[in-house]
């Protein structure tokens, strides 16, 4: 034990165990750059050389040979895991590049980069809500923050400890840790701690703070609803110094809000996907924002890698528009909903209603003029708008829309499952696994790949003598998880067998009124006779939910940047429209809600 003295005090408080990770050999590459510069603007892109658990590599570290919109462009000599590289790009225009070692075993890309002279905010990019060592994880505070500045190459991040579990002098070291680490314009490092109750009580909540200084943790010992920690923090604080984000896992009590200190809602993390939990808000009136963060319990906030169980997927960010990277702009951002969620990938997302940008309310018209151009880091799969909750708009751009079917194609087979709580102010529901084996008749089965193969839950591995024959395994919370399928020989017969062994959902915080049941064992067919406007599927009942399992043919190589245009009319005061995107790879984004007409509460 350890003795740390403070204000007169003392408190006992077990060291956090000295240990070092050390990463193997490179097993991948990601590249991080701003999303938007300005023509001859000098900005720094950093390459990362990770093993296959995300850590930095070791070794022989490869020099990098980097493309720019396919075409080579230079080289890049690299002595550790982390290279910087200054670049400048003249041409205005969207860039996507890539990076590749010499002998092309490794391979990956950078996040989408708009040249534009056009006076705009910048996009900037954080994570809000991740853990270390102080709670629940692992890692130091300093490894936490290392990590989101060098590693994940954010613009801003919160290390947001459960209050449960801090005393006074860890808060000391988080409040110096965020002085030790901001640099003004380049990055910004909230204080900030996890406000955590159970559900019944309001449901777990991050709070930041603009500044470090003279600030008090307003905890769940002494403020044990949320009624009275919004009371709590306008007593100890300037409400334009606090941001409150509720998240969905010990799900945050969206009848209640406070618009001055609540003006984000987390709708996506490492525990899952919650796009309902932001509709719960609206609908109750309250005009918040989305973001999404990755709940990391690893030190590892911002590029996350999926740790099963719980945190079963890879995490969020958060996105906020602001004319800089101040502390001050990018917070000011937060507290006017000048921001929109990703599922992890730095999409570019612009949308607007009559002009009126994200998170904010226009002057009633009839008419409404939406707009949207997104940038995406992988071909864009489907784009849906809504409006009052309800579906107005959606156009896929992934689907084969030829007629005839191909006898060589590939086909999307997708997997997905709701996770809003079975019953009002309960815990969501867990993860939904999906277990057994399919089998291809009447085609054969050229290839099978997980969309995404860093996701460890999803697997496919062939099964027996016969290579159409393959054993998978995957798990869906509110999304979809997916294979590509290349199949040749297709014909009107072709079809595949599903046999799907029993599981039982896990992973969710423990609810109040139904417990995670069992899926049971279940057998269907996916047939290409029975595709309807290019999909069949199959929907599994389980308590109401709708799990659904489809198949549809697709195009590899569609478009990553689409430009929306649409015309509303509506003669009602507040309504709210917001965009959800999908790309082919299962990343998603959503913009925050834009309100046309009617009031705030505040």
């Amino acid at each position: 034990l350890y003795v740390a003295f403070t204000n007169g005090g003392h408190y006992f408080s077990l060291p956090i165990q000295p240990i070092k990770i050390v990463g193997a050999m490179a097993d991948g590459v990601t590249g991080f750059a701003p999303s938007i510069v300005k023509p001859g603007e000098t900005f720094t892109l950093s390459i990362r050389a990770q093993d296959r658990f995300y850590n930095r590599a070791t070794g022989s570290i490869p020099d990098w040979q980097v493309a720019k919109n396919g075409e080579p462009w230079l080289q890049v000599e690299a002595d550790e895991a982390i290279t910087l590289t200054d670049l400048s790009i003249d041409e205005p225009g969207t860039y996507h590049l890539t990076v590749s070692s010499a002998d092309g075993r490794i391979t990956g890309q950078v996040n989408p980069i708009l040249v534009t002279r056009e006076e705009r905010d910048r996009i900037f990019w954080g994570d809000t809500h991740g853990h270390s060592g102080f709670a629940e994880g692992i890692g130091t505070p300093e490894y936490f923050m290392t990590w989101a500045r060098d590693d994940a190459r954010l613009d801003y991040v919160t290390h947001s400890e459960h209050d449960i579990w801090l005393d006074d002098a860890e808060w000391e070291v988080l409040q110096q840790n965020v002085r030790n680490f901001t640099e003004e314009g380049k990055f910004a490092p909230y204080l900030g701690y996890e406000w955590s109750v159970d559900t019944t009580r309001g449901g777990h909540h991050n709070i930041l703070f603009r500044t470090p200084d003279n600030r008090e943790r307003i905890g769940a010992h002494f403020y044990p609803t949320l009624s009275k920690l919004y009371q709590g923090l306008r007593n100890n604080a300037d409400p334009a110094d606090v941001v409150i984000i509720p998240h969905a896992h010990q799900a945050g009590d969206y009848r209640q809000n406070d618009p001055e200190l609540e003006p984000l809602i987390e709708i996506m993390s490492q525990h899952g996907n919650f796009e309902w939990f932001g509709h719960l808000y609206l609908q109750h009136g309250h005009r918040v924002g989305f973001t999404a963060a990755s709940d990391n319990h690893l030190s590892q906030p911002g590029y996350s890698a999926p740790l099963g169980g719980s945190l079963s997927q890879r995490g969020g960010l958060g996105a906020v528009l602001a004319p800089s990277g101040t502390t001050d702009a990018i917070f000011d951002a937060m507290k006017s909903l000048r921001a929109y969620a990703t599922s992890g990938e730095r999409m570019i997302l612009d949308f607007t209603v009559n002009d009126v940008a994200m998170g904010q309310r226009g002057p009633f018209a009839r008419q409404r003029a939406i707009s949207a151009t997104i940038i995406g880091t992988a071909p864009i799969n489907k784009v849906t708008l809504i409006k009052n909750d309800a579906v107005l708009w959606e156009q896929s751009y992934l689907d084969n829309d030829e007629q005839k079917l191909s006898k060589k194609g590939t086909f999307l087979l997708s997997f997905s499952s709701a996770a809003n709580p079975y019953h009002p102010n309960d815990n969501p529901r867990g993860w939904r696994g999906w277990e057994g084996t399919l089998e291809v008749h009447n085609a054969t089965l050229d290839s099978i790949e997980p969309l995404d193969a860093g996701f460890p839950q999803q697997t496919a591995n062939a099964s027996g003598a016969s290579a159409n024959r393959i054993v998978f395994s995957t798990k869906t919370r509110g999304d979809s998880s997916s294979y590509l399928l290349k199949l040749s020989g297709v014909q009107r017969t072709t079809r595949i067998d599903f046999d799907l062994v029993e599981t039982l959902e896990s992973g969710g915080a423990p609810p109040f009124y139904r417990p995670p049941r069992r899926i049971p064992a279940e057998s269907f067919s996916l047939s290409i006779k029975d595709l309807q406007n290019g999909e069949v599927g199959h929907t599994q009942l389980v308590d109401g939910y709708m799990d659904r399992a489809a198949l549809r043919q697709v195009i590899t190589d569609g478009p990553r940047e689409v430009t929306i245009s649409h015309t509303d009319e509506s003669d009602k005061q507040g309504d709210y429209y917001f965009l959800r995107v999908v790309q082919a790879n299962d990343a998603m984004a959503w913009s925050s809600p834009i309100w046309i007409g009617g009031h705030d509460k505040r």
